[in-house]
């Protein structure tokens, strides 16, 4: 898929469709599997928590860096941000949160689509990039997705 507005503004509509697919197929009992025991444990719920705060920040992350600003802080821990946003966002239900992912997809597809070939020009800081094209700040922001539901398949 050509890296172009239209062209990436597919490529994460494909991919918000498979997320959601994906958690749409769960059992309650799959729900409650642990992928990631590092710094906290996050079982499947927390990860589409994760996923809904990831698509919010992406968004503003974009809007940002189109509109002249630098990205992301240098000092900006995702780390702990990770952290804080899933506690947060995962007193939500499982449906209220796989709603707003899809929202939140939506919106950033209507983003992206409404692009300038010209906004792919514009480099900013990413927390896990670095310096970076919008257009690698916005293929990450499907990539990683696919990494945390590769992992989560691998465990189910």
């Amino acid at each position: 898929m050509s890296d172009t507005p239209q062209g990436l503004a597919e490529r994460l509509r494909e991919e918000g469709a498979r997320v959601i697919d994906f958690f749409n197929n769960l059992s309650s009992e799959q729900w409650e599997v642990c992928v990631y025991k590092q710094d906290s444990i996050w079982n499947l719920h927390e990860l589409l928590a994760h996923f809904v705060s990831s698509e919010v920040g992406r968004r503003i992350l974009i809007l940002d860096i189109i509109n002249g600003g630098t990205g992301a802080p240098k000092k900006f821990n995702i780390d702990d941000f990770n952290q804080e946003e899933v506690k947060k966002l995962s007193v939500e239900s499982n449906t209220i949160l796989l709603k707003r992912f899809s929202q939140e997809r939506a919106i950033l597809v209507e983003l992206v689509s409404n692009l300038e070939p010209a906004d792919f020009d514009c480099i900013g800081n990413d927390p896990f990039l670095g310096e970076a094209h919008l257009s690698d700040i916005i293929k990450l922001t499907y990539r990683h997705l696919q990494i945390h539901l590769r992992d989560a398949r691998k465990l189910l």
